[in-house]
């Protein structure tokens, strides 16, 4: 089995020297891909975390991986904030906790 993942620039460093590794670049729509499954992970990571520092630092991952993405794809973060900031004013945030259930829905 193979296993694979986007890594920060400077772990293979930290790897050198191991058997059973090969880095490898990749760019354009594997870059994306990668990234992709890096948002995933790090998402998944955060919400499984329950120490304040560990929370901290699922959260500095997703954010990197998340601002890496937006720049490949040509989004600036400010445009993301402006458009949170609308939504925020528009729709609210999600600080009250409101949860909506449809009861006649199969699929949300």
């Amino acid at each position: 089995m193979v296993c694979w993942k986007l890594v920060r620039d400077r772990v293979p460093l930290e790897l050198k020297g191991r058997d059973n590794i090969v880095v490898r670049r990749v760019e354009g729509s594997e870059l994306i891909t990668a990234l992709k499954a890096k948002i995933v992970e790090e998402a998944l990571e955060l919400i499984c975390a329950t120490q304040r520092d560990r929370i901290i630092e699922e959260a500095a991952d997703l954010l990197e991986a998340l601002e890496e993405y937006l720049r490949i794809v040509g989004v600036d973060l400010n445009e993301v904030q402006r458009v949170k900031i609308e939504k925020k004013e528009r729709l609210g945030g999600f600080r009250e906790g409101l949860v909506v259930y449809w009861l006649d829905r199969d699929t949300c």
